[in-house]
């Protein structure tokens, strides 16, 4: 094959990778009161069940961005659910904080996952997030919300804002990681 055309194969090989490859296709945040509303779509090139497998994989988050400090399954809840315990750090401008969290889930299989922040072992008055997961041509789109109201003061807009840019630099890679670890490649 002459390197022209090899180049042209690797061109072509590259645009159909890309083109069924992870994607941000939503990303908003607001603030509700004292409260701060994320809201996201991606889609992935894994089937339901993969991804939903990769998002309860919470000994992984930590690959999925470098805010991350520890993730992990702690013992269950008095009922039996699943409980989980992160620590996230963030930064607006100089000041840094990293934020614990507890939370129980609730599952349902392949469709539908939701963490509810347990205030007191947490920095967060109140935290719930949920991912819907459902099938689409070729993989599957991730609908997840974040409603969630830190225990600790944040500037009104340059939380906000803060917050924002940090997921507009994270997401990709998520969505990224969410997919090579629903394909088994991570």
């Amino acid at each position: 094959m002459s390197g022209m055309r090899a180049a042209v194969v690797l061109v072509l090989c590259a645009a159909a990778l890309n083109a069924g490859a992870a994607e941000v296709l939503a990303l908003d945040v607001v603030k509700k009161d004292q409260r701060i509303v994320i809201n996201a779509a991606i889609s992935v090139l894994a089937p339901p069940a993969d991804v939903y497998a990769a998002l309860i994989d919470y000994d992984n988050f930590t690959s999925w961005s470098d805010r991350y400090r520890d993730t992990g399954y702690i013992e269950p809840a008095a009922d039996g659910r699943p409980r989980v315990q992160s620590y996230l750090e963030g930064c607006v401008l100089f000041f840094c904080r990293t934020v614990g969290r507890v939370a129980v889930l609730d599952l349902e299989p392949t469709e539908y996952i939701r963490a509810a922040a347990e205030p007191a072992l947490s920095d967060v008055r109140f935290g719930v997030e949920e991912w819907q997961i459902s099938a689409i041509p070729g993989g599957s789109l991730v609908r997840y919300t974040h409603d969630v109201e830190f225990k600790f003061w944040m500037p009104p807009v340059l939380g906000v804002w803060a917050i924002k840019r940090s997921l507009n630099r994270d997401a990709m890679k998520a969505a990224v990681q969410i997919e090579l670890v629903a394909q088994g490649a991570e």
